[in-house]
């Protein structure tokens, strides 16, 4: 029963996973996600402020990791981002 629940309430919804499974499809696993990543910058680039916004962004970033949920695809950054982020 709680099994169940949880699984219900983490569900991805049907159009993410479409949209996920469409660019793994078209491009790879690899391009696939640098392809959601840069849609989801480009969300943040726009005109456009408040709800609408944020949300396109958290949809491109619900993309993104359906995409590394269907290939196992794990984006790592290069070792010179890795060092310049610490």
């Amino acid at each position: 029963m709680i099994r169940r629940l949880l699984a219900h309430l983490f569900r991805r919804p049907p159009e993410i996973r479409r949209e996920a499974t469409v660019l793994v499809t078209m491009h790879g696993a690899q391009r696939a996600w640098l392809e959601a990543r840069d849609r989801r910058r480009a969300a943040a680039q726009t005109e456009r402020w408040g709800a609408d916004c944020q949300r396109e962004q958290r949809y491109w970033t619900a993309v993104m990791r359906e995409i590394e949920r269907q290939t196992g695809y794990r984006h790592q950054p290069d070792t010179a981002t890795r060092i310049l982020k610490r």
